[in-house]
């Protein structure tokens, strides 16, 4: 029976398809338009007139939000806190995804499936647990509770991510490097983590990427203005009777800068990783 997609004409399909495609991109370009136009607007265009390409363009919500609002001190800190939960989460995800995909141990099943089940619960449920224990061995407004935080919700992600990806990887080179005299570290610092490098990759400008837009346990963890994260930093954009649009618009352009350069340089390792064990090797 064919189905009613096969009937319709090839030319006709592709046009639906561009249309989609282009519905979908606006969709998303705009707002990005809207905050990158927004930025660059005076007070009173942004509040009392309705214009999509700034007819005075001025970078006095750049100085404000640089000299006045403290964003590089708010960058520095999650730069810190995501570079180190990354690099953290990292290790110990390859080392965790590897034992549970190579070695053979009692409830390896078990512990997989778990590893996936945490990953699964949503971060509020953990938000006052998390609090107390933070709070418990005294690490509020400090970047090492705020890294722990964190890691919390990574490293299951990012051990599920790359115990699929190391699938993917023929365990006969193993095998032969095991042959040769290798032990298991050297087998998997010498064969599997060049091999992985797409597979880490991804997993870890996810996970840098979920780090710095992070919210709730910045909010919650760091009452301290000297620790603050970016995400709750272009929360204080206000006055006392409205919010400061244009300096949140122009941090929003800061804070997206450094995340957006780390996709354009490992664009190509992004979509190896992401297609890796998309065929059985």
């Amino acid at each position: 029976m064919i189905s009613l997609l096969d009937r319709i004409p090839q030319s006709v399909f592709r046009v639906l398809s561009i249309l989609v495609i282009t519905v979908l991109l606006l969709m998303i370009i705009f707002p990005l338009y809207f905050m990158a136009t927004t930025a660059f607007k005076i007070e009173q265009e942004i509040y009392s007139e309705l214009t999509w390409i700034p007819t005075q363009p001025t970078l006095e919500n750049f100085n404000q939000v640089i000299y006045s609002f403290r964003i590089p001190v708010y960058l520095r800190n999650t730069l810190i806190v995501a570079s180190a939960t990354t690099s953290i989460v990292v290790i110990i995800s390859v080392l965790a995804g590897y034992s549970l995909t190579r070695l053979r141990f009692p409830g390896r099943s078990v512990l997989a499936r778990g590893v996936l089940f945490v990953y699964l619960i949503p971060g509020s449920l953990m938000l006052i647990p998390m609090y107390l224990i933070i709070v418990k061995i005294k690490l509020q407004d400090t970047y090492l509770g705020l890294i722990l935080a964190n890691m919390s919700f990574a490293v299951p992600f990012c051990t599920w991510l790359m115990m699929g990806y190391l699938r993917s990887i023929s365990e006969e080179i193993e095998e032969a490097g095991l042959i040769d005299g290798c032990n298991r570290l050297s087998v998997l610092w010498y064969i599997v983590v060049p091999l992985s490098i797409p597979g880490i990759v991804t997993a870890a400008i996810f996970i840098f990427n979920n780090v710095w837009n992070e919210f709730i346990f910045a909010l919650i963890l760091t009452q301290d203005e000297a620790h603050r994260m970016i995400s709750v930093g272009l929360s204080n954009f206000y006055r006392t009777d409205y919010y400061m649009v244009g300096p949140m618009m122009a941090g929003s352009l800061i804070a997206m800068a450094p995340v957006l350069l780390i996709y354009i340089l490992a664009q190509r390792f992004v979509v190896g990783g992401l297609a890796a064990g998309a065929v059985k090797g």
